[in-house]
């Protein structure tokens, strides 16, 4: 599990062990030397041009210059913003650097586009607003066939994973002392690449304690559902699925066959009449009755382990009644739940205000649904995903999965990552097939926590090798299904 770290912990981090005069000179060399070996390592070719900024950033770029070039490898360096103060450190290693050979960035288009192009402009102190002297140097670089980011790519913020009108698209980040929260979430996973992490032997994850913890797999895999071998459908959870207004069956049916196929013993969906036939001409094992009234799903709320309701659902007066009916029933009960889609736009309903929702209900919105839950703005949701996601908690006092690129699961005391899956989960439907998975898994027994952490990771992962299968491009959500079953088991 990766610990992951804002901008502001990592600098408090490095100036707290930066204790004796020259430490940070020793950390610049060593993490200088530690990218010419990655680089040596990584590239068979012997030409290699180096952007410093004016910063550290930059005085890490001209010891890697001066480093490759020990090993006979041909070196240039761009100055960028060289009318600009250099800090004490990149004054030192320009110094050093000094005889080397220094091109300007107007004759970038003149370079091989096989020459690798290292960016160490400004890491760490990074910023967006790059103004357009910076941002035509970025979009000339990017036409190179191998790019690698020192610490963090230019132009990407570090903390929201926001970018500038451009950014370095690095195939390789090399970063230092700790992962940085912006790399993993937004467009940082896009314009990072492949991140290669070096400590530097301070052990920042064992002296700070980290923004948000990244899921992996491993870290997720003690919890998946076991059976017995004398088991029986009892023993393996009721779902209950409560979704599909009037021309939205197919989220009903998605919802409840994702249910189903992740190990759920018995799910039944309450949906529109008019679905009903769909619904059974399509999984004939799921126990479907139509719904057209909050009296028509009464007798049903007395029979789940665990409910997920939204999917298809709207702010219209079938679902609000429907809705009511549910929340008012399992305050009382305490039943683990799951609100997805119409759902949680209906909750901002004033008619809703005065219903408790309990701890073990699961909220799954998108940033569209986050920015109406918290009435600001989509754009204020996605620059500070964590600040949101806490929000949301605190607000609505449950379980969040606010989903998206970076993907934040919290309670009241915990909040994780998942920055696993990638643009094939943005099509229509795959929240559904989410929803499902994690409404099994509860009813399975997994707490409503656990079940959230661990189907976010094996949806995400189904995606990406539903992706490395056949491809980014047109991925139907019903597909994930059986690679989310492979991971299951």
């Amino acid at each position: 599990m990766n610990s992951i770290y804002t901008a502001e912990q990592v600098r408090a981090f490095e100036e707290n062990s930066f204790i004796k005069e020259g430490d940070d000179l020793q950390a610049m060399m060593k993490a200088a030397k530690q990218s010419v070996e990655i680089l040596n390592k990584e590239f068979s070719t012997s030409e290699f041009l180096i952007l410093c900024g004016p910063g550290n950033n930059g005085g890490d770029g001209y010891f890697i210059g001066i480093g490759l070039s020990e090993l006979k490898k041909s070196v240039k360096f761009i100055d960028v913003l060289s009318h600009a103060k250099k800090s004490p450190l990149c004054e030192h290693a320009f110094e050093a650097a000094k005889d080397s050979d220094f091109i300007h960035a107007k004759t970038l288009k003149d370079i091989s586009s096989k020459t690798i192009i290292v960016d160490a402009i400004f890491g760490i102190g990074g910023r967006i607003d790059l103004g357009s002297e910076l941002e035509e140097i970025l979009s000339s670089c990017n036409r190179f066939e191998s790019k690698v980011a020192i610490d963090v790519p230019t132009g990407l913020d570090c903390n929201s994973g926001e970018i500038s009108q451009a950014c370095f698209n690095a195939d390789k980040t090399i970063t230092f002392i700790g992962y940085k929260l912006g790399q993993r979430i937004n467009e940082g996973k896009n314009y990072c690449g492949e991140l290669i992490l070096r400590d530097l032997g301070f052990s920042m994850n064992k002296n700070v304690s980290p923004i948000v913890k990244e899921l992996s797999y491993e870290d997720i895999k003690r919890h998946l559902p076991k059976r017995r071998e004398n088991s029986h459908k009892g023993d393996h959870g009721r779902l209950l699925v409560i979704a599909g207004d009037e021309g939205y069956g197919g989220a009903a049916i998605m919802s409840s066959e994702s249910g189903l196929k992740t190990g759920a013993g018995l799910v039944k969906l309450l949906t529109r009449k008019s679905h009903v036939t769909a619904s059974l001409s399509r999984n004939p094992e799921i126990m479907v009755s139509g719904a057209d009234n909050a009296q028509d799903i009464e007798a049903n709320l007395e029979w789940p382990n665990a409910v997920v309701a939204g999917p298809g659902m709207f702010l219209n007066y079938w679902s609000e009644q429907i809705l009511y009916k549910l929340l008012v029933t399992i305050a009382d009960k305490g039943t683990p739940a799951l609100l997805d889609a119409g759902a949680l736009r209906l909750l901002s309903l004033k008619a809703f205000s005065k219903i408790n929702l309990h701890s073990e209900i699961v909220l799954t919105p998108h940033p569209g649904e986050a920015a109406e839950m918290l009435k600001v703005t989509t754009k204020e949701i996605q620059k500070n995903r964590i600040k949101s996601a806490k929000a949301l908690q605190k607000k609505y006092g449950c379980i969040i999965v606010l989903k998206g690129s970076g993907t934040i699961i919290c309670n009241e005391n915990d909040i994780y990552l998942c920055s696993s899956g990638g643009p094939e989960l943005a099509v229509a439907g795959t929240g559904d097939i989410l929803s499902g998975v994690i409404g099994s898994l509860i009813a399975q027994g997994l707490s409503p926590f656990e079940a959230a952490k661990t189907g976010v990771v094996i949806h995400a992962l189904a995606g990406e090798e539903c992706a490395n299968n056949v491809g980014k491009i047109g991925l139907v959500a019903g597909e994930l299904i059986p690679y989310i079953r492979k991971f299951l088991n």
